[in-house]
């Protein structure tokens, strides 16, 4: 058999420049890693990393050789798969990232179907923030998102609808001067403090309806994350806004209300994306497929 362990390891390591983690998820020791690369290095001459108090940092070389790793590891996942295909069953590993709250409300149902139809698939989950879902698809790091669908998809990613959640505003279930504010027959919007997310859809749909109510909100603080958003609001720093769908699988969800607003905020689609050439992977045409077979929902694309 072929051993592209050491490319596999590489490219970890460039997904997350920190050679404990990259060790734990290759299933290998720190000091078995660095032999590797340091192979790869000798091999090539050429120097991939720049290694500097526990900090890693890839070289000029390092990005070329990644796009080559890259292209590698496609093709030979192609083969492997094509030639399972030929044999009757899929495997491989598949490369997710969501959020944790679609790891707990979209992913049972969405793989769930997958490990069904074709048990011999391994599945790699990673969560993080809503915000880096595309960005982390399209910088090669991972086979499929979970993402709230922008106006505009990037070129070369495709989606496929799987659900819709409105945007709400919420405020803290706790006596205490932001309760009071919300409580009023006539809220003052502009002297209630906010915590907004920090960028994102979220933040620009706020934005946009502020902009329009003519309201200068008072921020209290910009967040990384929806999660974090609740856990403010459910102190009483402040109202905030995030996507339905988070409010009712937070912990905190009794600890909160949701604000009537009128007119509503705009609702987040929320897709399976893709890169539209990593279609034809036997893998992720059967995760694309069982997805067709759920929604119905057609593809979305750039123009």
């Amino acid at each position: 058999m072929i051993d592209y362990e050491p490319l596999h390891q590489f490219v970890e390591l460039t997904r997350t420049l920190h050679f404990g983690r990259a060790a734990r998820a290759c299933h290998v020791s720190p000091s078995a890693l660095s032999r590797s690369v340091q192979r790869l290095e000798a091999e090539l001459g050429e120097q991939l990393f720049e290694r500097e108090h526990h900090k890693v940092t890839l070289t000029a070389s390092g990005e070329h050789f990644r796009r080559h790793a890259l292209a590698v590891l496609d093709e030979w996942h192609r083969y492997e798969q094509e030639r399972a295909e030929h044999l009757g069953e899929l495997t491989g590993t598949l490369h997710m990232y969501c959020t944790v709250t679609a790891a707990q409300s979209i992913v049972p149902d969405l793989l769930g179907r997958l490990r069904r139809a074709h048990p011999g698939i391994r599945l790699e989950l990673q969560t993080g923030y809503a915000t880096d879902a595309i960005e982390q698809l399209r910088g090669g790091d991972i086979d499929a998102s979970i993402a709230a669908l922008p106006g505009r998809l990037p070129a070369g990613v495709v989606s496929r609808l799987l659900t819709t959640t409105p945007l709400v505003f919420v405020a803290p279930d706790i006596d205490g001067p932001v309760r009071d504010q919300v409580s009023r027959r006539r809220m003052d919007w502009a002297s209630v403090p906010f915590v907004l997310p920090a960028h994102g859809l979220a933040r620009d749909y706020t934005d946009d309806w502020l902009e329009r109510k003519a309201i200068t909100p008072n921020v209290y603080a910009d967040i990384e994350g929806h999660e974090a958003i609740l856990a403010l609001v459910a102190l009483g720093c402040g109202i905030g806004v995030v996507p339905k769908l988070v409010l009712e699988k937070s912990a905190l969800r009794d600890r909160i209300i949701e604000l009537p607003v009128k007119p509503g905020l705009p609702r987040f689609r929320i897709a399976l994306c893709v890169r539209e050439r990593s279609r034809s992977n036997p893998l992720i045409a059967a995760l694309w497929d069982s997805v067709r077979s759920s929604t119905g929902e057609g593809d979305h694309r750039q123009p």
